[in-house]
């Protein structure tokens, strides 16, 4: 998604009035919200666990807090591993993560977790970097041989790497030396010059002066996020109900942040990570921006490559087959919601092959 170079300065008053009557017109063609709304019953609450507050800005930026049936909290955390903790310990009833973590975690022995709903873009970068020092003298993938590479552990950073390792006929922790580190601490341990690569994410790369990257997620990702709960929450009536009412307003804030790129630039990049506009737009520019996908037979065949694709590039240490771990019986409100705004995801293969065709 392409915008313009300048972001467009709107008074707060303005942008508030866009947000309710954007709104109130999705609210007003979606006749599955005030039902969704009604079937929560009073004094539910739900604790949404979240990484660098994706879901709690465009939650009230798009204004879908307003008459909230229920209390809902979001909790920050630190990488899809953290969230995952978080959720089989019950601090959490459900949480964001990347495509990785679950494969990770079910090949781990965890088997009380299903996805209940994906969103993806097929293709994009997913402002994942695999940056490399100045003047080190790398300039191919293949240069990493016998070097030293950070990454988080269980992420989708860590499958980025081990796949654009793969493809140059390298693996992770024995041609190129593994340096595993927690999310936060990735970016400073690469600034210090203590490693001599780093996959980065997007607001990362810039703060460390975005050094020379050989490689990024483009071709080995397809940009898939999960809505994450454990199966026990979702035989609880009332928590079910709440995530079935989040999740239409989840659908309903991911469609008003593509329309309006420029309102979350300024919220997520410039205020909350500290870029400047134009870097904000970059990642934007590059990335673009997921759509929410019913979880159906493509969806699920795209999540088991994904799974796959781990195990093949070392990742996971056996196979693991995902169709047990996702869950559909929220598509009719995911459908509903996308139907409500005019929103028609992409076909997932032609998209993730197009992206592919032009590395």
């Amino acid at each position: 998604m392409q915008i313009s170079s300048s972001l467009t300065r709107r008074s707060l008053v303005g942008l508030a009035a866009a947000v309710l009557a954007w709104s109130a017109q999705a609210q007003q063609t979606n006749p599955q919200a005030e039902p969704l709304a009604k079937a929560v019953p009073a004094g539910t609450r739900l604790v949404v666990a979240e990484q660098n507050s994706q879901a709690s800005i465009p939650w009230k930026l798009a204004g879908v807090d307003k008459g909230v049936p229920y209390q809902v909290s979001f909790a920050n955390f630190n990488g899809g591993p953290a969230v995952l903790e978080a959720l089989i310990s019950g601090g959490v009833d459900i949480g964001y993560i990347g495509e990785a973590p679950l494969p990770i975690a079910v090949s781990n022995g965890v088997k009380d977790l299903v996805a209940v709903g994906l969103y993806a873009n097929p293709g994009s970068p997913a402002n994942y970097y695999l940056a490399v020092q100045p003047h080190s003298g790398i300039r191919t993938v293949a240069d990493l041989k016998g070097r030293s590479v950070a990454y988080p552990p269980g992420t989708g950073r860590h499958m980025v790497l081990a796949s654009i390792l793969h493809e140059a006929g390298l693996t992770l922790g024995k041609d190129v030396k593994a340096v595993q580190l927690a999310g936060a601490e990735v970016a400073p341990t690469f600034a210090s010059r203590s490693v001599d690569a780093a996959i980065l994410l997007g607001g990362q790369y810039f703060k460390v002066g975005a050094p020379p990257s050989i490689g990024d997620g483009r071709g080995h990702n397809w940009g898939l996020n999960v809505v994450l709960a454990r199966k026990s929450t979702l035989d609880n009536p009332a928590k079910s109900a709440a995530i079935a009412d989040f999740l239409r307003r989840a659908v309903q804030f991911n469609n008003w942040t593509r329309r309006n790129p420029e309102a979350w630039i300024q919220a997520t990049y410039v205020q909350q990570q500290g870029l400047t506009p134009a870097q904000g737009k970059q990642l934007v520019d590059e990335a673009g921006f997921g759509t929410f996908y019913p979880v159906d037979k493509d969806l699920v065949t795209v999540f088991q490559q994904v799974s796959d694709g781990l195990f093949d590039t070392g990742a996971l240490k056996a196979r693991v087959d995902i169709a047990p771990y996702v869950d559909a019986r929220f598509n009719r409100v995911i459908a509903d919601q996308n139907k409500a705004d005019g929103v028609t995801p992409r076909p997932l293969f032609e998209a993730h092959a197009a992206a592919r065709a032009k590395k």
